[in-house]
């Protein structure tokens, strides 16, 4: 254990073994250029989706309970620094994960080669949609603690002291990449293992932000790749993280996932991973040689905007005067992009639907049930969706849109 301390005073009442409830924070609120500062920086991220976020507010409507999560269906134990009313949310009883953990033994943890430290490896061949792990966090911590009584460092070393020795060792031996001049080594982890979740929040005036902090002894060892082979999906209702596979990958081969939106050009992905994990990314994307960087550079920001500058699928349907193929076609650009670029993370799923669907508008049966069949291949771990797929594929007509084009253009029906 490091030699942070827990807080010296931290539980007002002791309600049940697992639950303890925190005095409210009664210190002023921040400086005024400090919480303009903070209220800038969280309405501006689109994934906090907080554009009316005041850290004042949001600091005095703060009461927090250290809360142990068990679980019926496994011995795994979460311990969690909630808001109160978020915890109040939470089920009583949390249900397994909608799709249970693979059969065997489908990774391994080893030192990454050219990395400083460990990273997850195949241990078989898992295909594209392949479930490769599901897993529970063992500590959550709100994205800001609105009390200013305690450091951070004291809230997360109070969460480890609530979980049993082997996993607060386990935690130790995750990667730190932050300075001992900027934080101790308990927030260190935390900082630079942290995966982002949602949970439910209550409706009230200044409302804890969705977005909280998680450890995954596991999957917080997947190490980064501006064009990864998997993807972290996160069920609220189980409480559970699970890790799927993009596009196949062969035993042997690590296991990546993006710490930060990949869309943007070399230079300024590389910036932002170094300011945050002080590394410079050398994946097989940024170590392309520079002759192909400005060229990637372009097809990233062609992602980024492309569904800003396309019409709607009705839009298409109901206009003559475009090209019955000129919505297909830009959805078939931009998924031989996302390919070449490995971003199958941005929504890939979303343009073999699209492609599927104007198949299904012009009615033409192979092209349908070719795209069709790839938008189920892509999704296994939803399987209604695919129980509908598979339907529509058997009988194209089906398909609810099927013939819509055909019939804007007052073609024959069939």
């Amino acid at each position: 254990m490091p030699t942070a301390t827990a807080p010296s005073s931290p539980e007002l009442t002791n309600v049940s073994a697992s639950t303890s409830y925190l005095r409210r924070d009664r210190c002023r609120p921040p400086p005024l250029h400090f919480c303009a500062q903070m209220n800038a920086n969280i309405r501006s991220n689109p994934s906090l989706d907080s554009p009316y976020f005041d850290l004042a507010g949001h600091i005095g409507s703060r009461a927090y309970c250290l809360h142990n999560i068990v679980y019926g269906d496994t011995a795994d134990e979460t311990a969690t620094l909630l808001d109160v009313g978020v915890k109040d949310l939470l089920p009583i009883l949390i249900p397994p994960p909608p799709v249970p953990a693979p059969k065997g033994v489908t990774f391994s943890i080893r030192k990454s080669e050219g990395k400083n430290g460990l990273g997850m490896f195949a241990a078989q061949n898992i295909p594209v949609g392949g479930l490769i792990t599901v897993e529970r966090p063992i500590l959550v911590a709100p994205y800001i603690i609105g009390l200013q009584t305690h450091s951070e460092s004291d809230f997360y070393t109070a969460l480890l002291q609530r979980l049993p020795a082997d996993t607060v060792a386990r935690f130790m031996e995750l990667a730190n990449c932050k300075p001992a001049s900027e934080c101790d080594i308990v927030e260190g982890i935390m900082r630079t293992n942290a995966i982002a979740i949602t949970l439910d929040v209550p409706d009230v005036p200044h409302p804890e932000l969705s977005t909280h902090r998680a450890i995954f002894l596991d999957i917080s060892r997947c190490n980064h790749s501006c064009g990864p082979n998997a993807r972290w999906q996160w069920d609220a209702a189980s409480f559970s993280l699970s890790l799927v596979a993009l596009r196949p990958i062969e035993a042997g081969q690590e296991i990546t996932v993006a710490y930060i939106t990949p869309t943007c050009s070399r230079s300024e992905r590389r910036t932002k991973l170094k300011t945050m994990y002080n590394f410079s990314c050398r994946c097989d994307f940024c170590a392309r040689p520079s002759s192909l960087t400005s060229k990637s550079d372009v097809s990233r920001s062609e992602l980024q905007t492309f569904w800003a500058a396309l019409p709607s699928f009705e839009e298409w349907c109901l206009n003559p005067n475009m090209g019955d193929y000129a919505l297909i076609d830009a959805h078939i650009r931009a998924v031989s992009v996302i390919e070449s670029e490995g971003l199958e993370m941005l929504e890939y799923g979303k343009h073999l639907d699209a492609i599927a669907m104007g198949y299904g508008a012009l009615r033409d049966v192979e092209q349908f049930r070719q795209w069709a069949w790839r938008a189920r291949d892509f999704r296994p771990m939803d399987p209604e969706a695919s129980r509908v797929l598979e339907g529509w594929i058997l009988d194209p007509e089906t398909f609810p849109v099927w013939g819509w084009r055909n019939l804007a253009k007052g073609s024959p029906k069939n």
